[in-house]
């Protein structure tokens, strides 16, 4: 969400380059999943290090394919479809283990879906727009990542 919040800053510092501030997002992404990965490893739960995986591969895809804003959706498109799986893989995890969580990863799975498909949608406009819904979505799913924590929090503390 703290990035989120930066990015939605960037037009404010006439920095609007979707190359770039893309390339910040997703090695961000790529450190921050590595690192919760290595410091909240559990066991048979791997989806920092597939999240961490899939941001790496957009990273790279970012640095070697030529951008275009078709190609820069594209990624996007593909890095969110990808994250999309984790999210599913997710909700069949405590689907499995008969956890009621199952249905609220569903929604954040839904959500992110509607959002990343709006955002892929909505980036043909002027390259200051094209920042600001760019924050705007890592900002929901910055939001939507939160949840699942907030709530297994609360749940354990209830017991």
């Amino acid at each position: 969400m703290l990035l989120a919040g930066v990015i939605l800053l960037f037009p404010s510092f006439k920095v609007n380059n979707l190359s770039f501030i893309l390339k910040v997002v997703f090695g961000f992404y790529t450190l921050i999943k590595l690192t919760q990965f290595l410091f909240i490893f559990k066991e048979k739960d791997y989806e920092s290090l597939l999240t961490c995986l899939i941001s790496a591969l957009a990273l790279l895809s970012l640095f070697i394919i030529n951008l275009t804003i078709q190609n820069l959706v594209l990624i996007l498109m593909i890095w969110m479809a990808l994250m999309c799986l984790i999210k599913l893989k997710k909700a069949d995890f405590y689907h499995d283990r008969k956890n009621k969580m199952w249905l609220l990863r569903l929604f954040i799975l839904f959500t992110f879906l509607t959002t990343g498909l709006l955002t892929g949608i909505n980036l043909y406009y002027e390259v200051d727009v094209q920042t600001i819904i760019i924050g705007f979505f890592f900002l929901i799913n910055g939001i939507l990542d939160t949840i699942d924590p907030i709530v297994l929090y609360l749940m354990e503390n209830k017991q």
